[in-house]
């Protein structure tokens, strides 16, 4: 997969997608992608694999199953992937939770 697939998948899948952050302030559900440096496959100096860790973030107010089971079973569905804990954001009044795979 690529970000551009990533972006793809999300917003067909009904979810508004940026990669970093909005331009304009958007409310909740949504999604943003960061990517988190490399995890190369790398021997004699040589990068035979490249690897980017990106972090998937979930942002919601209030939480709908299948909302999370379209990301998980949909969108990831041909990658591994793990994620976080949910967090509630105090600051913006709502929850998150991040999902993390490499492409």
């Amino acid at each position: 997969m690529t970000l551009e697939e990533l972006r793809k998948k999300c917003e067909e899948n009904g979810f508004n997608y940026a990669y970093g952050k909005f331009e304009l302030p958007t409310e909740p559900p949504h999604l943003i992608a960061i990517s988190m440096g490399t995890n190369n496959f790398m021997a004699d100096n040589v990068v035979y694999k490249k690897h980017i860790p990106i972090q998937l973030d979930y942002t919601y107010i209030i939480k709908n199953i299948e909302e999370q089971n379209k990301i998980e079973d949909i969108i990831l569905k041909d990658l591994a992937w793990n994620k976080s804990e949910e967090t509630y954001l105090s600051d913006e009044k709502c929850w998150q939770v991040s999902y993390y795979f490499e492409i």
